[in-house]
């Protein structure tokens, strides 16, 4: 009598890792696709590097936000992960739009800049939602 195959196992944490972190870069590149697409909108229109930045920078929010939660960190409802994120938020985007504008000051294009920068928070952001957003209490 043939037997089943057996169930496949829950995937192992280093699986797991490796799979948060390619969802990280999948709805990162979504986020930063909204940003830079609209920075390059708002600066061939005529706003200065850092407003754009700015400006752009707060369009991209919802796309992380809910992207983080529902599908890179699976968290669901977890208790003032709302608050957190919009803490997270707001450091960010002082640090966005200054790393643009010290940028610019040292000579880079407003476009190398704001790559630069969206690199750099990008970096800090996997560690601080992973470690304090949506960390379950």
């Amino acid at each position: 009598m043939p037997s089943s195959p057996p169930s496949s196992p829950e995937p192992g944490p280093a699986r797991a890792a490796v799979r948060r972190i390619g969802l990280f870069v999948l709805v990162g590149g979504a986020s930063a696709a909204v940003d830079f697409v609209v920075f390059l909108g708002l600066t061939h229109i005529g706003l200065v590097a850092w407003a754009g930045s700015a400006v752009s920078f707060l369009v991209a929010f919802a796309v992380n936000y809910r992207g983080n939660r529902d599908l890179v960190f699976r968290a669901g409802a977890v208790p003032g992960a709302l608050r957190r994120y919009v803490v997270l938020v707001a450091f960010n985007w002082v640090a966005s739009t200054g790393l643009v504008a010290l940028g610019t000051a040292v000579g880079l294009p407003g476009w190398a800049a704001k790559l630069v920068s969206m690199v750099l928070i990008a970096a800090f952001n996997f560690a601080a939602l992973r470690a304090w957003v949506f960390k379950r209490r």
